[in-house]
């Protein structure tokens, strides 16, 4: 029995197969790793805006922090360097704050050393000397140069000399004095109207950068488990690999062994076998293509995946 047509044309069969599903196989790779840079890219970007957000909101946050301490210094300095309190005990007075006492410990070390200084510079001025109630003229009139923050020099300097009797005593460092009230509170801060607003607009940005970057936390982490499917068998690649299977076992079966058979030698094998045999490969093969498509085909089309694409 010849059979060497039957032969060429399972090759030629298998071969036109073969070259069809390597096309589309083909095509999706290209497509799949169009989609997978354009996912790194805009991972990529998601994690540059994400530093950017993160970065402006550690400087906001800062911001706060530091204000938040200006204004706790500015309520408590009395209590801090007359009264001497502990902070633990100022903060548990005033549950409105979110400080700790590890936060403020360098801040009241640094105002502590200021009232030290202070008080040196006091005590170095004329025994009759009346001081002043501004620090700027102390300085003016014993030529005295302080450097590091003013600001908290003129509120230490408020603050002791508020805390002087009414009446002229050499009670403290023999040293006359003659002082009026006055709130050192408002020292530092302002609260006008324009402060007011200027404090709630960026209240509102910091809120909004918050957001922000929260939606872009899990923007990244979406792009990420999108980007970490492409790697698994039941992922976007894992039908490729069903495919590329189905390709090696059609060539094999298909083109191949086949093609060892060529030229056909007469009445040497059981040709009635052998043709068979060959029949039922290709069948095989056939029914192996087949059941990849109608795989791929109810991965597409079934109800979960867009289920899960909405979730």
């Amino acid at each position: 029995m010849d059979l060497n047509g039957l032969i060429s044309t399972i090759i030629t069969a298998t071969s036109a197969l073969v070259a069809i599903i390597g096309g589309f196989l083909v095509s999706r790779v290209i497509t799949l790793s169009g989609e997978r840079s354009a996912i790194e890219r805009r991972l990529k970007e998601i994690n540059n805006d994400l530093s950017t957000k993160q970065k402006m909101l550690e400087q906001i946050e800062k911001d706060f922090i530091e204000e938040e301490i200006e204004d706790f210094i500015n309520d408590y300095c009395e209590e801090i360097i007359i009264e001497e309190k502990s902070i633990q005990e100022i903060l548990d007075e005033d549950d409105s704050s979110d400080l700790t006492p590890e936060i403020l410990e360098p801040y009241i070390e640094e105002l502590f050393s200021i009232r030290d200084e202070i008080f040196k510079l006091i005590e170095e001025t004329d025994e009759h000397y009346v001081l002043p109630n501004n620090l700027n003229e102390l300085m003016q009139d014993n030529n005295i140069i302080i450097e590091g923050k003013k600001d908290l020099h003129e509120l230490v300097y408020k603050t002791i000399w508020n805390s002087f009797p009414d009446e002229p005593t050499n009670s403290l460092f023999g040293i006359n004095v003659k002082l009026p009230a006055i709130d050192h509170r408002n020292i530092l801060k302002s609260t006008s109207t324009f402060s007011q607003q200027l404090f709630r607009d960026r209240i509102k940005e910091r809120n909004m950068l918050r957001n922000e970057v929260q939606t872009l936390k899990v923007r990244k982490l979406e792009q990420k488990k999108i980007l970490g499917d492409y790697g698994k068998p039941s992922g976007l690649w894992g039908g490729l690999w069903g495919g590329l299977w189905v390709l090696i076992y059609s060539c094999i079966v298909g083109i191949a062994y086949p093609s060892v058979l060529l030229p056909y030698p007469e009445n040497t094998y059981n040709d009635v076998t052998t043709k068979w045999f060959l029949l039922i490969l290709f069948f095989s093969e056939l029914i192996a293509l087949f059941i990849y498509l109608g795989v791929s085909m109810s991965k597409l089309t079934r109800n979960n995946s867009f289920q899960n694409l909405e979730k």
